[in-house]
């Protein structure tokens, strides 16, 4: 298959199936009016936060079952699916009645709905970079790593216009009532893009290897636990710190600003679109970097700047002017996407290829899940037992310090 295609295919089908993804932290202060009403608007906030986090703790799940499905029957077959199944949740979050109509089962049918969710999400992204990384020659990995997760800012970043643009064209009275549920019709489009892949794409070379060797396990979740369990634990830990500044600055801190510093609306927005169109190409950029330079040593580096400057960049979201929080904005953005672009092909060789897809899949988003999807649960539960914002680089150098660590027993397996 033309690599070009290839690539595209893959990206747009994660574009839009993070599109999806990102609307409800985008929109995490009205569902937490809407789905879980409270007097204290604190705790109403904590709410949608901890519903925010529903969806990443079922991701491990989904990353299992469609790992196994990638190791058993194919990485192609496996990102489809997942992708298809991706479309069905979304596209129900626009028609789900709230709170005031029918009451607690509200609140039941969304966090059911979330769960939905999560479990297709968990088999999407380590898909798309087990699919992309086997059409690949090992120098070029990194980069190629880098198109899935660069298409995940993409994807918020459309998420974020698209709000913007349906906010432009009614009062903030009548989005808060009803518009923020026409961003979630336009989910159901990602099924199209999982059919594609389904149709037109092609199986991938190591793959095909294994399966004409007759090396396809016959369970390998239990080879990948039994076998492989202290890497996985690795990759985890690994992962922490990245997921923490990537929500961090994506979900939280926005919230934070609009919430607790009363930043203006379109500025937020203004901030948020030029954020992610800086991670977009820093993704690809630190991808293709990590072909060059190694990507351990791009990971050390990052995560020691990390450390030494989130105390600093956290300051100045607490008491800095819109130019300062703009510039502390885009230093996180940066740290996440030089994260992020080596990440897939880096945990992508630690694991061989006849388990690679179940390793990654449960590693990865068991990471994501206790580390990225809690974030904004974590952060503004410290805020709201310290009242200083500036606890959060407790946690964020808390996390440096264990991804350093485990980075030490990394070893490439590919």
């Amino acid at each position: 298959m033309n690599k070009q295609k290839l690539v595209f295919s893959s990206g747009i089908a994660n574009t839009f199936e993070w599109y999806d993804y990102a609307l409800f932290g985008l929109l995490a202060p009205i569902f937490s009016n809407k789905f879980f009403p409270e007097n204290d608007p604190q705790v109403a906030l904590l709410n949608g936060f901890l519903l925010f986090a529903v969806g990443y703790l079922m991701r491990p799940i989904g990353g299992i079952f469609f790992g196994i499905i990638g190791d058993k029957f194919g990485r192609k077959a496996a990102l489809s699916a997942s992708i298809i199944c991706m479309a069905f949740p979304t596209t129900l979050i626009s028609i789900l009645p709230t709170y005031d109509s029918i009451g607690i089962w509200a609140t039941i049918l969304m966090v059911i709905v979330r769960m939905l969710q999560g479990i297709s999400m968990g088999g999407a992204l380590t898909g798309s970079v087990s699919f992309l990384i086997e059409h690949t020659d090992k120098k070029h990995r990194g980069i190629a790593g880098s198109i899935p997760m660069a298409s995940i800012a993409l994807g918020i970043l459309l998420a974020s216009l698209t709000l913007t643009i349906i906010r432009s064209f009614m009062s903030e009275e009548d989005f808060v009532s009803w518009g923020w549920r026409l961003p979630f019709v336009l989910g159901i489009f990602v099924m199209f893009a999982g059919f594609y892949i389904k149709k037109y794409t092609q199986e991938t070379p190591l793959f095909n290897e294994i399966k004409a060797r007759d090396q396809i396990l016959k369970s390998p979740l239990k080879k990948a636990i039994k076998s492989y369990w202290l890497d996985i634990i690795i990759s985890i830990l690994i992962n922490a710190t990245g997921s923490v500044i990537f929500y961090m600055q994506a979900i939280y801190i926005m919230n934070y600003l609009t919430i607790e510093r009363g930043v203006d609306g379109k500025d937020i927005s203004y901030m948020v679109n030029i954020s992610y169109i800086v991670m977009i190409f820093v993704t690809i950029f630190a991808g293709w970097l990590s072909d060059i330079v190694g990507r351990k040593k791009i990971f050390a580096i990052n995560l020691i700047a990390i450390a030494l400057s989130s105390f600093f960049l956290m300051d100045i979201f607490a008491h800095g002017d819109l130019n300062s929080i703009w510039f502390a904005q885009i230093i996180f953005a940066i740290f996440a996407a030089m994260y992020i672009g080596p990440e897939p092909a880096l945990q992508a060789e630690f694991f061989p290829t006849n388990v690679r897809n179940t390793a990654l899949s449960l590693a990865y988003n068991t990471g994501t899940s206790l580390f990225g999807g809690t974030t904004p649960f974590v952060l503004h539960l410290l805020y709201y037992k310290t009242g200083n914002v500036l606890a959060a680089s407790y946690y964020v150098i808390g996390c440096t310090l264990v991804s350093l660590t485990a980075l030490i027993f990394y070893k490439d397996r590919s």
